[in-house]
């Protein structure tokens, strides 16, 4: 593999795409998961969240389907697991933090153990790291870094700050899983830095997964290629970050891609495997 063939693969296995599932997958969707994106976001629900996930695993049998999801349902984490299951997804991209001590924690534990990864966000390092401390001790699979400020007064959002993700989230928290954007095709995105300097800085700040919104197509992509080309000649963005971050999100992959653990029975068959129980039983 040449250098040059080598970057290419590295950014795209760190790329999450979005997909709306009304007219199939783009071609530059199919070339990406050729070379190495693991998956995509899927913008819809109900039947056409669906055909957007079939259409996903008809191209990549293993591929990460991410979802928005329920806002926190009141009975908790199971019934978003099957929601998001019945809808394809093995990603839950929108888990909130709990205000109630062992809320996080409860959610987390109860959704992974069903077979679906949490993104649990957004994250700034600003305001109580108490959720996050508490999603970290139960595993959660990925953080979604904000686009709101980081700590510190610059107005830098914390999606591309080292002090939030690296400094404040991996460092004092101890995280070690996926570190996914927010998407970055909003207005003070794009107008600040442009979606391709958003995600090489944010590859550089210690986001593993840059997850693109709708709006971001071909065009986009492709630049985020040259961006990221131009600063690993200069030297800014080292080759062994985006390494690093391939094999989180390979790790995430390859854990979502498990058969789901399934939901509690109804009374008077045998029990299922507790969340905890099950949750040790996947791939750490």
């Amino acid at each position: 593999m040449t250098p040059l063939h080598r970057l290419t693969v590295l950014v795209d296995s760190c790329v999450l795409p979005a997909v709306d599932g009304r007219d199939g997958l783009p071609d530059w969707i199919l070339r990406g998961l050729e070379r190495g994106t693991p998956g995509a976001a899927v913008h819809a629900y109900g039947p056409a969240a669906r055909a957007a996930s079939d259409a996903l695993r008809a191209a990549l049998p293993d591929a990460l389907t991410g979802h928005p999801g329920a806002h926190r349902p009141a009975d908790g984490g199971s019934a978003a697991a099957a929601e998001l299951v019945a809808g394809g997804a093995n990603l839950h991209l929108g888990v909130r933090p709990g205000p109630r001590a062992g809320e996080t924690r409860a959610f987390v534990t109860d959704l992974q153990g069903h077979g679906v990864a949490a993104a649990l966000g957004p994250f700034t390092g600003a305001g109580s790291l108490r959720p996050f401390a508490e999603g970290a001790a139960a595993g959660v699979r990925a953080i979604t870094a904000a686009r709101s400020p980081a700590p510190g007064g610059d107005g830098v959002p914390a999606v591309l700050s080292a002090t939030a993700v690296t400094g404040i989230l991996r460092g004092e928290l101890g995280y070690r899983g996926v570190v996914i954007s927010d998407t970055l095709d909003a207005p003070v995105i794009v107008n600040g830095w442009g979606v391709p300097g958003a995600a090489v800085l944010a590859w550089i700040a210690g986001v593993d997964l840059i997850r693109l919104g709708p709006a971001s197509g071909a065009g986009v992509h492709e630049a985020i290629h040259t961006a990221a080309a131009r600063a690993v000649a200069d030297g800014d963005l080292p080759l062994h970050r985006l390494e690093e971050a391939a094999e989180r999100v390979a790790r995430l992959r390859r854990w979502a891609a498990q058969p789901p653990m399934p939901v509690p029975p109804v009374p008077g068959q045998a029990a299922s495997p507790a969340p905890e129980r099950a949750t040790a039983a996947r791939e750490r």
